[in-house]
């Protein structure tokens, strides 16, 4: 029981504290790109950091970027810098608490990143309201699942993009768990959640799950993309997402493709899918 326990506590501090942390090494400069330096607090006090990066043409159509857990800005910007140089976007990272050169003693993958989403929304709101006429939003894993939840709140985004979303916190963590430390869902996997909420503070951290926010986004338009060979969150779990969405709505799944690598497959038709939809939508 002992053991079970220390093992239950570690297998929270990883979900808290992601082993795999990225540095942040990749920059806007690195692709040319003209960008704005920016900071904001979060309701819960915390100063997360960010770059705004303005249209090439002057285009007013701007997306909210969410990355993945372990993650940061700059990765995310490796894999989406076209949306500003080909699709002509604005757009605005920003790394969630933990994460990348924001503030931050933990992570949630979910549950208080939303927080960390409507201090960006309200960032928008007080110093570029312009952006929030034609606004978008797009998340990638984590900041999939962060967007699902957060946008019903904000009827300023008209549209959204949400690659490899999970649809339920507690799967997502077994599955993790199985799939890189063997450990089985009953009794460690429970106990690893006990412990999360007991640590983070809040008895709703492990049951806040995209599932349960999905149909508020309607009537404004998703479009989810899956990798067919992704363990993590599997076509499965994305296609369940889809439907309990409403219309309109729209499911591409990419074969070849695992977690984090759509963009890496599709190339070229997965940037032309994302830029027509947003340039459709917004």
């Amino acid at each position: 029981a002992a053991a079970a326990l220390a093992i239950s506590y570690w297998g929270a501090s990883i979900l808290l504290h992601p082993p795999k942390m990225s540095a942040l090494a990749v920059f806007p400069e690195d692709f040319g790109l003209r960008y704005e330096k920016v900071m904001f607090k979060t309701s819960d006090g915390l100063t997360l950091k960010g770059w705004f990066i303005p249209s090439p043409n002057g285009d007013e159509r701007t997306l909210l970027m969410g990355h993945g857990w372990g993650d940061n800005k700059g990765e995310l910007l490796a894999v989406t810098q076209f949306l500003s140089k080909t699709g002509g976007f604005n757009l605005l990272y920003f790394d969630n608490r933990s994460h990348g050169e924001s503030e931050g003693k933990f992570t949630t993958i979910g549950c208080l990143e939303t927080i960390d989403f409507h201090a960006a929304m309200d960032y928008l709101k007080a110093n570029k309201p312009w952006c929030l006429k034609r606004l978008g939003a797009f998340g990638l894993s984590m900041g999939a699942a962060v967007g699902a939840m957060a946008i019903p709140r904000h009827p300023e985004v008209k549209a959204a993009v949400f690659e490899s979303p999970f649809p339920g916190y507690r799967d997502v963590v077994r599955r993790w768990a199985w799939n890189n430390l063997h450990v089985p869902y009953f009794p460690l996997v429970m106990i690893v959640l006990f412990f999360l909420r007991l640590r983070v503070g809040r008895s709703d951290v492990d049951s806040y799950s995209p599932i349960r926010f999905i149909a508020r986004i309607a009537p404004r338009p998703v479009l989810f993309i899956a990798g067919s060979e992704d363990r993590l969150m599997p076509p499965s779990d994305v296609r369940a997402l889809y439907e309990e969405a409403r219309e309109p709505k729209e499911l591409w799944i990419i074969p070849g493709a695992a977690h984090g690598k759509c963009h890496e497959v599709a190339g070229a038709e997965y940037e032309a899918r994302i830029i027509e939809f947003f340039r459709k939508h917004l």
